[in-house]
């Protein structure tokens, strides 16, 4: 029960009834629940679907763009740049000399991966560092970027 306000009233307590048809209100229309839709249906409801939200349509689109450089570092090229930078270093991080099975290392790009594309897999300017002497370079995670502004 509310008050004049629209307060809940303390000490109130809601019927079985009503706990009932709140229960209902969040579940939603459950028309369907139990039935399939024949095929029939489902051709039609496909053909709606067609063509919308995809491409141009999508209320989301921005022209085709997309952000190439997430795509390199999942590519296979990457992965090999990356092994042929351990394997030229020998899995020894280059600032400190620890070495690869005491802790995690990473092939550091030495020029900005997103700034400089034609270098991207380009073994020579790469090479291998631990965590902890990756993360005090001048470009750990855009750092360069967030400098210049």
């Amino acid at each position: 029960m509310r008050d004049e306000k629209g307060r809940f009233i303390l000490g109130h307590h809601i019927s079985d009834k009503q706990k009932e048809i709140n229960s209902l209100r969040q579940k939603g229309n459950k028309n369907m629940l139990g039935k399939k839709h024949t095929d029939k249906t489902k051709e039609k409801m496909s053909k709606n679907r067609a063509g919308k939200n995809i491409g141009k349509q999508h209320h989301l689109w921005k022209g085709g763009i997309s952000k190439g450089y997430k795509t390199g570092y999942y590519s296979m090229a990457y992965k090999d740049w990356r092994t042929k930078v351990f394997t030229r270093d020998k899995y020894i991080c280059q600032q400190c000399g620890v070495s690869g099975n005491k802790k995690y290392l990473t092939a550091h790009h030495i020029k900005s991966f997103a700034n400089y594309p034609k270098l991207r897999f380009d073994v020579n300017n790469g090479k291998t560092l631990c965590e902890d002497c990756h993360k005090l370079t001048d470009n750990y995670k855009g750092r360069a970027n967030r400098k210049n502004k």
